[in-house]
């Protein structure tokens, strides 16, 4: 009988699987009408979810998504601006969805690895157009930045920032899809991230490790605006409680272990950037992305693609000859050391 080995599958920290402790959690999980407020699973990790940021509600969502558009929404009005980093997801990929469903303009901050400062914001206020200046109504900051190759956002950028907003009266959200990595990289914990913004999206897929879900924290006020957009939006669920179960179980379960992915990303970063003519392009490396580029690829994407897939390892090649890979819950010390080789032996090989 021949033994299959599973892929080393780098795209993206969204390929987890959950594990058995987690599968076991859902399938005795209490269940109600979240839509109606009945389910039991769903209000705790709403309410464990907001005490870790030390705010005063959570909404459950299905996507990170969906979170950032209730939450542009529910802090804006047709034809505000929203301050963002240029290559931020908000601004990107997520753009015309809000652009289009909350009807906000966005204005981009180009900045390195999307780490902007204060200064850049009240920069952004003012080279707004004179008639909408007043009409800059959030600025939202995206920690870790996945463009950045997993930069974290630091905290003191972060307070400075709050202050600059509070005196324009303009609140912050952070677009924290993987600030569990952040947190756990920079040491701060999520209740300070909590306090230098007055709502906060997480995923609870990604490194956590949940097959689905997001939450979105901030004042009861806040979340109850929310809520209603999610509903308009189609966010109500029934018996959400099974998928919450995960996520609750994610948070109590895989926080701490989220530094074995950085571990393996900088040991990866580490060996890509001893092989000729590969550049790791956000050395050093702060979490669980890794960025590389190939300064003179000798074959083509397809070629390149049907050689790695032989060897048994997956990369995000859509900018290529610039790659991308992500670390996870899937990713073990083993799982990295069959890359290494992989890598070697491929590029070793086109190079030759």
């Amino acid at each position: 009988m021949t033994t299959v080995t599973a892929p080393v599958d780098l795209r993206s920290d969204t390929v987890t699987l959950p594990s058995a402790g987690m599968r076991k959690a859902m399938t005795r999980a209490k269940v109600g009408d979240s839509q109606r407020g009945e389910d039991p699973s769903v209000r705790a990790l709403e309410e464990h979810a907001a005490s870790l940021f030390g705010k005063e509600a959570a909404l459950f969502v299905p996507s990170g998504t969906m979170g950032n558009l209730v939450a542009v929404a529910s802090w804006t009005r047709p034809g505000d601006i929203v301050v963002a980093s240029a290559a931020s997801h908000i601004a990107g990929r997520e753009g015309p969805g809000i652009s289009n469903l909350a009807a906000v303009a966005i204005l981009g901050i180009d900045a390195p690895r999307g780490i902007f400062t204060a200064d850049d914001v009240s920069g952004a206020i003012a080279s707004a157009p004179l008639r909408s200046r007043a009409n800059v109504r959030l600025v939202t900051a995206e920690n870790t930045h996945n463009a950045g190759g997993g930069a974290v956002f630091p905290i003191t950028s972060l307070r400075r920032i709050r202050s600059v907003c509070r005196k324009a009266g303009i609140p912050v959200h952070i677009d924290g899809s993987r600030i569990f990595n952040a947190s756990v990289a920079s040491g701060v914990p999520p209740a300070e991230y909590g306090k230098v913004c007055q709502s906060l999206m997480f995923c609870l897929s990604k490194g956590l490790g949940a097959p689905v879900g997001s939450i979105v924290t901030g004042t009861r006020e806040f979340v109850e605006e929310a809520r209603n957009v999610g509903y308009r939006v189609g966010g109500g669920m029934r018996q959400a409680g099974i998928v919450a179960a995960g996520g609750l179980y994610a948070l109590r379960n895989n926080v701490r272990r989220l530094a074995e992915d950085h571990a393996n990303a900088k040991t990866l970063a580490r060996a890509l950037a001893e092989i000729p003519g590969i550049e790791v392009v956000n050395s050093p490396v702060e979490t669980n992305i890794l960025l590389f580029r190939w300064a003179t690829p000798s074959v083509s994407l397809p070629e390149f693609q049907e050689a790695l897939r032989g060897k048994g390892v997956l990369v995000d090649d859509r900018a290529f000859p610039r790659f991308r890979a992500v670390t996870h819950l899937g990713i073990g010390k083993q799982e990295i050391a069959r890359a290494i080789r992989a890598f070697r032996d491929v590029f070793g090989r086109a190079g030759a």
